[in-house]
This record gives C-alpha cells, sequence and structure tokens, in this order.
C-alpha cells in the first residue's frame, strides 16, 4: 500500500486547488486507489512523485528495470490532448514516448528520458544546431489525424488574461504597464491569425527541454498542443538568456538557416508580441536580470515605434531609421554554406536513428 503522503502532500493538493479550484478535492481523495490500480496494471514501481501545473506525476521503473513516468490529471481533456499530440510526433526522437494511456480517468504512462538534465538548468543555452533539431522533429508530424485541438489563437487569449492577472503584482506593476501588455497581446493576436500551420508544442520553455543521449540530443516533454504558426515554439530559446537585441538576431539568423521554412520575420515578430509576457513571468519569479530588462527594452519599443507611426505622419527617412532599430540584420553570408550543411545533416540524422535508440 501506497503512503497518502507520497501520492499527494498538502502542497501538492494545494497547488492542484489553486489550478483546478476546490472542486478537484475530490479527485484528490482517490487518487491513491488511482495510483495503486496503474501500478498493477502496468506493474510499476514509484520512486519519486512530483506536481506539476496541472497534474501529478510519478518517476518510477516498469518490470522492475525500465525507467518510466505516470502522469495524471484531474482533467482528462489535457491528458487526451498531450497523448494526441505524443502519438503523432511519434516519428521524431526528438520527443518523449507515450508507452500507454487511459485517457477516460486522465492517465499517461511515458519513457523515462535519461539522463534527463533539464535544459534550464543547464549553464549554458542549448546549441543552435541541437534547437534546430528538435524544432524541426517537431514540425514532422505526419501522424496527426485531424483530431481537435485549441487553435493558438485561443491560446494567445488564454495566455494573455492569465498574464494580465499579474500585472498588479508588486514585483510586476512597476516596470510593465497595462499598454505594452495590451500592445503584446495585439501583437500577438494578428500573428496567431495566419503563417505556416501545424501541431504545436505550445510550451517549449527549456525547463521542458530535456536532454537524452547523444545519439538522441534534445527531447520535448509536457506539451500544451495546439494548432497554429509553427514559428511560435521556436520563441522560448530565441529570448532566453539573451541580453541584447543583437543577441536576438543572431540566434534568429542561426535558426532561420537550419530549420526548414523558418520565417525570420514571423519570428522577429512574435518575439517582440510575447516580450512583456515573458518579462512578466520572469519577474514572478526572480529580480530583474539582463534577460528581463532586454525584454522589457523590446517590449516597451516597439510599443512607442508603433504608437508614433500611428499617430504622426513620418518621413520616409524616419520610417526607415526607426525600422532600423527593431528590424533583423540580414544573414552573414559567411555563414550560410556552413549552416546549410548542418541543415542536411540534421534531416539526414532524423531519417537515420532506428527507433530502439529513440527510447534510451
Amino acid at each position: 500500500m501506497l503512503d497518502p503522503n507520497f501520492v499527494l502532500d498538502d502542497d501538492s493538493r494545494d497547488r492542484l486547488i489553486a489550478r483546478f479550484g476546490a472542486g478537484v478535492d475530490a479527485w484528490c481523495a482517490v487518487l491513491p486507489e488511482m495510483v495503486e490500480r496503474y501500478c498493477l496494471r502496468w506493474h510499476l514501481e514509484l520512486d519519486k512523485a512530483v506536481t506539476g501545473n496541472g497534474s501529478r506525476v510519478f518517476i518510477g521503473r516498469q518490470h522492475g528495470n525500465h525507467g518510466v513516468v505516470l502522469k495524471l490529471t484531474p482533467d482528462p481533456a489535457i491528458a487526451n490532448e498531450e497523448a494526441m499530440a505524443l502519438r503523432a510526433w511519434t516519428a521524431t526522437p526528438h520527443v518523449v514516448d507515450l508507452l500507454d494511456a487511459d485517457l477516460e480517468t486522465g492517465a499517461l504512462l511515458l519513457e523515462k528520458i535519461e539522463p534527463g538534465t533539464k535544459a534550464s538548468d543547464q549553464p549554458e543555452l542549448p546549441p543552435a544546431s541541437e534547437a534546430a533539431e528538435l524544432l524541426a522533429g517537431l514540425r514532422q508530424a505526419a501522424g496527426y489525424d485531424g483530431g481537435q485541438l485549441p487553435t493558438l489563437a485561443q491560446g494567445v487569449e488564454s495566455m494573455f488574461s492569465r498574464i494580465g492577472g499579474l500585472l498588479s503584482n508588486p514585483r510586476v506593476s512597476p516596470l510593465v504597464t497595462p499598454q505594452i501588455l495590451a500592445d503584446g497581446h495585439r501583437k500577438a493576436r494578428e500573428l496567431a491569425s495566419g503563417g505556416p500551420t501545424g501541431l504545436l508544442h505550445g510550451d517549449l520553455h527549456l525547463s521542458n527541454i530535456l536532454r537524452a543521449g547523444r545519439t538522441r540530443g534534445l527531447v520535448a516533454i509536457d506539451p500544451r498542443p495546439g494548432i497554429g504558426d509553427l514559428t511560435f515554439d521556436a520563441v522560448d530559446w530565441t529570448l532566453d538568456r539573451a541580453a541584447s537585441i543583437d543577441e536576438v538576431h543572431e540566434r534568429i539568423d542561426q535558426l532561420c538557416q537550419l530549420v526548414p521554412d523558418m520565417d525570420r520575420d514571423r519570428l522577429w515578430r512574435w518575439c517582440q508580441a510575447t516580450a512583456a509576457a515573458l518579462a512578466i513571468l520572469r519577474l514572478t519569479r526572480r529580480p530583474p536580470d539582463d534577460t528581463t530588462q532586454l525584454l522589457l527594452k523590446l517590449a516597451a519599443l516597439s510599443l512607442r515605434l508603433w504608437f508614433r507611426r500611428s499617430t504622426t505622419l513620418l518621413s520616409d527617412e524616419t520610417m526607415h531609421r526607426e525600422n532600423a532599430l527593431l528590424a533583423p540584420t540580414a544573414p552573414r553570408p559567411w555563414k550560410t554554406t556552413a549552416r546549410c550543411r548542418v541543415a542536411r545533416r540534421i534531416a539526414a540524422k532524423t531519417r537515420s536513428i532506428p527507433s530502439s535508440d529513440r527510447a534510451q
């Protein structure tokens, strides 16, 4: 019999109630019984328990030696959408494998990634070549069956509504105005209505990227899948730990040389649109650092230029000069050939990795 406090401690229960409301108490009460049932059904031994934003997660072993992750959520729709996306990405080694599921009760059995180090816990940002392999792999969603998933437009509305509720936070309000966030919302709404449409991970920050074995590279976990502009998934890598606009331009240049059909202009515009929202999330967790200052600068500068253009008649020369403040520079020719070679290697590598290596 599992220890009920191991299955769900008080702090984890409070987090789930904060996420789903008091009605989740009934689910919490039967969770120990559910976990016991899945341990018997899937031959599991559990070693560790953690709570995510909308689930309770158990790390353990199947049949005594095969590392697995058992994930349960009070909302079966969340599990159903994640399962739908993971099945669509079966062909790529850069997404965690779904081993089994009970979608009626919101239970997923996933492979455990080894060594499984979070990209957010590593001292350096993952190299552009590895980020490009991951993003290219996510675009290989040939298995998507067209089932119902939220659109990116719906996700944008939900994201900005949720983050708007943080504007009153005492760490946020002195640095971010409602006008700056509203400008980002307007830009994101426009972008979400177009672009190359496909299956999105939807939450590809560095904590949802794990390092696997040498042949497999980076692996994405915990998607919030949706359908929309594929460029959106590249935003977090492009902005995370950046300290200058020039550095953001360089990262955009790198990805667009390596990821087929990545649109430089759209990626830059997504960076502008999400800068304020990302800054708010960072401010609620830590004091302002160089990246937060960059995000605030990018959001404020973008709003200032938009306001000037919408309220004044600028000369062609002034418009050109102000565009130059934010527009990405042209790709550097001397890097193009080498990056094309890397892009070809990425495509060849993804096609050639056997399924046995994907489960390492």
